[in-house]
């Protein structure tokens, strides 16, 4: 989660995040694909003009999932029931309704995952904790031990790296992958422990007591832009809802 300089970047990352969950509780009791779909590039279109989003990026975060995508319209569409019949061979079934449905729970999972990249990659993680401490009132034992656990993933990723490359040097290999598990979590488990350990004390040392009365380096505040994209963008919703292709 690295924010940019674009407008979303910008808004209140709890309120940016409400509003992206009531749009993803809304997706989920929509059963017409083309209401869906509208919703959908509404995302990508918000991602492109608010969020600074290149065609080239917005490719390389959806294409890993157009697998996905295809593979639950395949089983939603294929082994349907409906009495008007597109494709019928074998035990494959396809019709109107077993198409739309298929559609619809295809493009949902899209739009979720639109709408969750249309978030991380416009939020910084340290201000989105800061939000749920000052607008959610998040005790600050929860929001530092979540803040300190995202940061330790990529000092693990880069321990990995290290470790498979100490271990190409000595000559090892290992092909049965549960044993190299086995190998790699071990020290890497080890290791978390006693950085884990290494924080509290340094936290404690700093008089840090998890109690909500004290002073923060960085404060947010939920402003006037962060009500207007809220509303706003609920209003456009509903109102794709109502037009003639919704309910």
């Amino acid at each position: 989660m690295k924010a940019n300089h674009s407008f979303l970047a910008s808004l209140n990352p709890s309120c940016k995040l409400l509003a992206h969950l009531v749009v993803m509780f809304l997706l989920m009791s929509i059963s017409n694909p083309k209401v869906t779909f509208l919703i959908w590039l509404l995302a990508v279109l918000i991602g492109i003009f608010l969020g600074e989003w290149r065609i080239t990026y917005l490719l390389q975060r959806l294409l890993p999932y157009l697998g996905f995508f295809i593979l639950v319209f395949w089983m939603m569409a294929a082994f349907g029931e409906g009495e008007e019949t597109i494709w019928n061979w074998a035990w494959f079934h396809i019709t109107v309704d077993s198409m739309n449905h298929g559609l619809t729970i295809a493009l949902r999972m899209l739009g979720f995952v639109t709408y969750g990249l249309l978030f991380t990659s416009t939020t910084d993680l340290t201000l989105f904790i800061m939000s749920l401490i000052h607008q959610c009132k998040l005790s600050p034992k929860w929001a530092y031990g979540l803040l300190a656990g995202f940061r330790f993933i990529p000092l693990f990723q880069s321990e990995l790296n290290q470790m498979k490359t100490a271990h190409k040097v000595r000559g090892y290999k290992q092909k049965n992958r549960w044993k190299a598990f086995l190998r790699y979590s071990l020290p890497l488990f080890t290791q978390g422990i006693r950085k884990s350990e290494r924080i509290a004390i340094a936290m404690e040392a700093r008089g840090f007591t998890g109690t909500r009365d004290r002073t923060y380096y960085q404060t947010t505040k939920i402003l006037i832009k962060d009500w207007v994209y809220f509303l706003s963008l609920l209003i456009v919703v509903i109102v794709i809802l109502i037009l003639p292709t919704g309910f």
